[in-house]
């Protein structure tokens, strides 16, 4: 499936947390602008936003543990650019450029139909 972006985007986190499956990641608020994202904090002290069903957690503690490996990088688009969606997560996309790269951006910045 592919997009078009329809508002251009900026990342606002040039040093994404990102962790591998098994680490315990230290958990904090839920995003209140993107409902199913939790601020994590990883074990080398980067923090960023990850979707919550990347972690078992056990009742009243703020640890989790990650099942499945996640990397936030977030792409920043430019208007009319074509993406192919990769995953769709808690209203954000998952995309890949025509050269490769992975990124994170708001579903609302994209729409369908573009051929690649």
């Amino acid at each position: 499936m592919n997009v078009i972006v329809i508002e251009p985007y900026t990342s606002h986190y040039p040093n994404p947390i990102k962790f591998k499956k098994g680490e315990a990641i230290e958990l904090g608020e839920m995003d209140t602008e993107y409902p199913g994202w939790i601020l994590a904090k990883a074990k080398d002290g980067k923090e960023g936003w990850a979707p919550v069903q990347y972690f078992d957690r056990e009742e009243n503690s703020n640890t989790g543990v990650a099942n499945m490996d996640y990397n936030a990088f977030e792409l920043s688009t430019t208007m009319g650019q074509k993406l192919k969606v990769i995953r769709e997560l808690n209203e954000w996309y998952l995309l890949e450029t025509n050269e490769g790269q992975l990124g994170w951006v708001p579903a609302k910045t994209v729409n369908f139909g573009a051929k690649i």
